[in-house]
């Protein structure tokens, strides 16, 4: 079944805004398309330049891509909610500031569209709370771009555990950072309303929660202001994270570690790395480095990791777009296609997808950190 799909949100992450890539969003859904999961595309932002940029991006994929679907922009602050009234569309992709979260797919959700909301689901578990009851009132299916859920190295830590072969797991650590860029400049206008742990934290307290299906039960963070606020912009440089699980009758703890001021002349623009120490083994996953580094004089050195969201041409010429970025997305697509034709029900999703229900957990490991960093690092426990 085609879908007619609205996007909300025409930044970085929709079309690589501010980048010389495509992003994730849009380039995703010329895989849909050509699979003919959709039928109509419209997308939505506050301001004119950057519809006007959504479109230039969207025209150069069309000569790379070969073909073209089509793509609609309004701007405007409140053209989301005539969208929703006006072209009534199937589903909803939403990715703009964290604070708009809520307010945007409440709409959606009471509309009658399916959602999909970038990370994290929301800033409080209230708000999140919220979205699942508009979701579930509407029964419509509610889920969250938790990407790296379709990351095979993180499969493989899965399956991992699940078979017990790290034993009992002691604890997990995890090193995330980005560029000065992100919160300088691609950001600018909302990185003090958010947190570098809210912001890239918050997938691997997903998945950890994935991966081991454990109930975080305290948060204790620290955090440091130098950098940033030097340049005007009030947020932490970087956020270190103690979160204690509970796994049946035992307990671990894991530790995540983020800043975003690596230098913008780093190898990549995310470095990160997960280890997991269990009393059977333990695993190190480097995520950054995939094994690929990349010499030019125009770039230098860069890592690249072939296996998120790229464009290549295949071996019989045509160019595709392929990575767990790319599959998260159509994963989302393909399930409300199962929707609308009547062969699954969001409720059967709830055990095997990101959905509303379970974005819940980090949202509140997302709220207890905010609670601990303003009560000078104390123990904080987590109320989903």
């Amino acid at each position: 079944m085609k879908l007619k799909l609205l996007i909300v949100g025409a930044g970085m992450y929709v079309c690589g805004r501010g980048t010389d890539g495509f992003g994730t969003v849009l380039p995703s859904l010329y895989e849909a398309y050509r699979c003919g999961l959709i039928e109509r595309v419209d997308v939505i932002a506050t301001r004119p330049a950057s519809i006007q940029g959504l479109m230039e991006k969207n025209n150069r994929l069309n000569e790379r891509m070969g073909f073209g679907f089509p793509v609609h922009g309004h701007s405007g602050a409140d053209a989301y909610r005539r969208a929703l009234k006006e072209i009534k569309p199937d589903c909803v992709i939403i990715s703009v500031p964290d604070h708009l979260h809520a307010r945007v797919a409440i709409q959606a959700a009471n509309a009658g569209s399916h959602v999909l909301v970038v990370k994290p689901l929301a800033p409080t578990a209230k708000e999140a709370k919220e979205m699942i009851q508009a979701a579930q009132k509407n029964q419509v299916y509610g889920a969250v771009e938790f990407h790296k859920r379709f990351d095979d190295a993180n499969l493989k830590i899965r399956d991992m555990f699940s078979q017990g072969k790290l034993g009992d797991l002691l604890y997990i650590v995890v090193n995330y950072s980005q560029r000065k860029i992100i919160p300088q400049q691609m950001f600018k206008d909302w990185s003090n309303k958010t947190n570098i742990f809210q912001y890239l934290g918050v997938h691997y307290a997903d998945l950890i929660y994935f991966v081991t299906g454990a109930k975080p039960i305290r948060v204790m963070a620290t955090g440091q202001k130098q950098w940033l606020t030097a340049k005007g912009i009030a947020t932490h440089d970087a956020i270190q994270v103690v979160i204690e699980w509970s796994l049946g009758k035992k307990e671990f703890t894991s530790i995540i570690a983020t800043n975003w001021i690596d230098p913008n002349t780093s190898s990549a623009m995310s470095d990160q790395k997960i280890s997991l120490v269990g009393t059977k083994g333990r695993i190190d996953s480097d995520q950054k480095n995939r094994g690929v580094q990349i010499v030019t004089d125009e770039n230098g050195i860069e890592d690249f990791n072939p296996y998120f969201s790229q464009l290549y041409t295949d071996t019989t010429g045509q160019t595709v777009f392929r990575g767990y970025g790319e599959r998260s997305i159509h994963q989302f697509l393909r399930d409300v296609s199962n929707i609308k034709l009547g062969v699954q029900k969001p409720k059967d999703l709830r055990n095997f997808r990101p959905t509303f229900e379970q974005g819940l957990v980090s949202t509140a490991i997302i709220e207890a950190v905010g609670v601990s960093l303003k009560k000078n690092n104390v123990w904080v426990n987590v109320r989903g």
